[in-house]
């Protein structure tokens, strides 16, 4: 007959020639009839351990026992045949116990299953802190097992040591978990190091009370109050229900109903309860080896979770990080973390944002300045204040938001997540700024400390009058905040980690009650208030050479954002022509005759809207300036209702596909430049005539609109679009042939340089005084073709 238990009373020693005894659940409840015992059998296998040296406290397996894959082994037939060979009353059937501790050694069951493979952890620290039962698993090293085990206690594992059962020699926590299943795994504190420990548990758990939410598949960490079940382990069934009872009624209104398991879920998990029916079934339910499979299948899915639980788990361990993050503080991003710097960049020192509450307070005697002066220093330090204001709110981007996140994506949270696709160039905006303050603002602002003068505004111009090659990563930001923030809008929507994650840090109070979007937005606000800043200060000033440093610096302000907004246009501009350009669906302006004559023009039965205009400036983009709905009317019977998109340089005739809101191209597009535009009597019509390149008619299209209004508004629109193509071209003519002349000139100037290099050189004199005449003739030669091809290129220009 097989053990369950191990005895070392000495009772029982005396019984078994000195020895530990080994015990079934039976013979135990006969031979200890005393319930201050602490032996006691409550569902699980637990051994009464031997102090420091036991062999059997080194022996002795935590593993979990899986539900049996293969037949009943030998011990299995061993437990069913104890009933039938001896009652608990029977002399042979306690000597059976004892032949059988001494004969057989108990099977240890374990798998090869590594999310079933756990160990003990336990705490030998100054303060009382509960076992806990950790999954030993494959492939992942001690430090990421315990990790979570260490942050959810408030432990940081640089100030403790891991021991091997009794062992004395430190472990390392590049380990892999899984060998050490089925062992104990002893936790103490650093010599130097208790007092800190112990202080940081304190903390952590007095902070708040522990996270308890309800699991669908339990957690993957285990908690086993040991000294709870001793408690109520010796005593009888009716007993431990009415105690579980009690503390359900104590604990709901902290943890809710759901967190508090009821005496039949517990009995459901597995095993009898202490003064259960000998065979350790609960009534109702068949002793067997079917039996001990459910119940163990039930106690393994709730200690190691179902595939269900993995999603909650993320979010306990997300919780736990934030919560670790808010007493301790966030860690700094590892180089290789970092998607904004390389590794061999030395990180940036922070610069010294303190200010005084006044500007007052840097002179000695305020009070003696004018009206002007005092409302002139006011602007200033309204400038000064408000940018050590603006760099501390991106330093709350980047230290809160973007470090918390790149520091959860290192713990395998939020990898989901794009850092550059939420924040764009945010760390340059910071490097910029910070370099701002330091090189231009900060040495102003020392200068009058120690002098103890006025703040003089000429002082800045060296920082504001390269605003533009120091503002660059500025473009960057501005065109890519748009997509930020749709990115960041979209996240919280599908993602729950992301809504937790955010919801954290907008609550730090360094933020300000502000949200996430409105810290990103504050860069573009920042730009734009730089203008309104320096024109304050150029209202207050009297003195001339400063207000001609202000006007200098307000010019190169404005200019840069001049051209932050243009190429925000550009690229607003950009989107809605691919837009409009994916409403076509195909374009079939011309039919061929036959099936052969289709695959010659299904090469070219196509236009891209998006290519750039004729004879303009690259950088011109194509715009719609009118779209609507058309009755067409082409020869002298054929009529029939289109959709006109009037662009830039051309007009589009399209045909609605039916149910559908996509286009196809019917007609030939048609060049603005080669269209004559004529109003009809009837109302609101008029007609298009096209003209080839020798400004001959090809075709003429007549148009009918709902009304007068519109009728007119599409030929005053045509005429207006017209005037603005022809000056685009103009003044790209203008540029061509102002860059044809830079070029001439340039040419020319390098070729007198050359010809005076060789000139004065004593070695080429002779050669050159004997090839002189040969060289002049291809000077002359070179400068004909080049006056030539400048005729050329101008007369062109002017006919166009």
């Amino acid at each position: 007959h097989t053990s369950h238990d191990v005895c070392h009373h000495p009772d029982c020693q005396e019984l078994n020639g000195k020895s530990p005894l080994h015990l079934c659940e039976s013979c135990d409840s006969r031979c200890h009839l005393d319930e201050s015992d602490s032996m006691h059998f409550d569902r699980h296998l637990r051994f009464d351990i031997q102090p420091q040296g036991s062999i059997l406290a080194r022996n002795v397996s935590t593993r979990s026992c899986p539900p049996r894959t293969s037949p009943p082994s030998d011990l299995d037939e061993d437990e069913e045949g104890s009933t039938e060979r001896g009652s608990v009353g029977d002399p042979q059937h306690l000597n059976n116990c004892m032949k059988s501790s001494k004969g057989k050694k108990p099977r240890r069951r374990h798998t090869d299953d590594p999310r079933k493979e756990c160990f003990s952890l336990k705490f030998d620290l100054n303060i009382d802190i509960d076992t806990e039962i950790v999954p030993a698993v494959k492939k992942k090293t001690l430090r990421e097992v315990l990790g979570p085990v260490f942050e959810r206690k408030g432990i940081e594992l640089s100030r403790v040591d891991l021991f091997l059962d009794q062992s004395n020699t430190p472990l390392s926590l590049h380990f892999e978990a899984y060998r050490f299943g089925g062992h104990y795994l002893k936790v103490k504190a650093r010599p130097g190091d208790e007092l800190k420990v112990e202080q940081s548990v304190k903390d952590l758990r007095s902070l708040s009370l522990p996270n308890m939410k309800p699991s669908v598949g339990g957690s993957v960490y285990i908690l086993t109050p040991g000294s709870e079940r001793a408690e109520h382990g010796s005593l009888p069934r009716r007993e431990s229900v009415d105690v579980l009872a009690r503390r359900r009624k104590n604990m709901t209104e902290f943890l809710g109903d759901a967190n508090i398991p009821s005496p039949d879920t517990l009995a459901i998990l597995g095993g009898p309860l202490p003064g259960g029916a000998p065979g350790g079934s609960l009534p109702g339910v068949a002793a067997g080896p079917d039996n001990w499979k459910n119940r163990a299948t039930n106690r393994i899915s709730v200690f190691f979770g179902a595939g269900s639980g993995k999603e909650v788990d993320r979010v306990e361990l997300l919780h736990t990080k934030l919560q670790a993050y808010t007493q301790f503080g966030l860690p700094k991003v590892p180089f290789q973390l970092a998607f904004h710097q390389d590794s061999w960049e030395e990180e940036e020192e922070e610069p010294n944002l303190t200010l005084e509450e006044s500007w007052r307070q840097l002179l000695e005697d305020p009070e003696s300045l004018s009206r002007r002066q005092f409302q002139q220093q006011e602007a200033i330090w309204e400038l000064f204040q408000t940018e050590a204001s603006y760099i501390k709110k991106l330093r709350v981007i980047t230290d809160l938001f973007l470090c918390g996140l790149l520091n959860l994506q290192d713990n395998s949270l939020l990898v989901e997540v794009e850092p550059p696709r939420l924040f764009s160039n945010i760390h340059d905006i910071v490097r910029l700024h910070s370099t701002l303050w330091v090189q231009v603002m900060l040495p102003v602002l020392e200068k009058a400390r120690s002098t103890q003068s006025l703040i003089d505004p000429v002082d800045l111009q060296q920082g504001f009058s390269t605003f533009a090659s120091r503002f660059q990563p500025y473009i960057r930001y501005c065109m890519e905040e748009e997509s930020c923030m749709e990115y960041m809008r979209s996240l919280p929507r599908d993602n729950e980690l992301f809504k937790i994650y955010v919801t954290w840090a907008e609550t730090n109070k360094e933020c300000n009650r502000l949200k996430l979007a409105d810290m990103l937005a504050k860069p573009h606000q920042r730009l734009t208030k730089y203008p309104l800043l320096l024109k304050t200060i150029l209202k207050k000033t009297d003195d001339q050479t400063s207000r001609d440093a202000l006007n200098n610096m307000v010019a190169c302000v404005e200019s840069f954002i001049n051209s932050v907004d243009s190429q925000m246009r550009q690229k607003q501009e950009q989107q809605n022509l691919a837009t409009i350009s994916a409403r076509v669906e195909s374009y079939e302006a011309v039919e061929g005759a036959s099936e052969e004559v289709e695959r010659a023009l299904k090469e070219f039965n196509r236009i891209d809207l998006t290519a750039p205009m004729i004879d303009t400036s690259p950088e011109a983009i194509r715009q719609l300036h009118l779209e609507g709905a058309l009755r067409m009317k082409e020869g002298k019977d054929s009529r029939m209702d289109v959709y006109c998109f009037l662009f830039t340089d051309l007009l589009l005739i399209t045909k609605p596909v039916k149910r559908l809101e996509k286009v196809k191209v019917i007609r030939q597009p048609l060049l603005l430049q080669n269209v004559v535009c004529r109003e009809l009597k009837d109302t609101g019509s008029f007609v298009l005539v096209y003209l080839n390149e020798f400004k001959s008619a090809v075709a003429a299209y007549s148009f009918q609109a709902n009304s007068t209004t519109q009728g007119k508004s599409w030929t005053d629109a045509i005429c207006k679009v017209q005037n603005q193509l022809q000056r685009l071209r103009s003044e790209e003519a203008r540029r061509q042939k102002a860059c044809l002349k830079k070029r001439l000139v340039e040419d020319q100037e390098e070729d007198e340089d050359s010809c005076n290099s060789t000139a004065s050189s004593p070695q080429f004199r002779h050669k050159d005084q004997s090839n002189r005449p040969q060289q002049h003739k291809k000077l002359t030669l070179a400068h004909l073709y080049r006056i030539r091809t400048t005729l050329v290129l101008n007369s062109t220009l002017t006919a166009s």
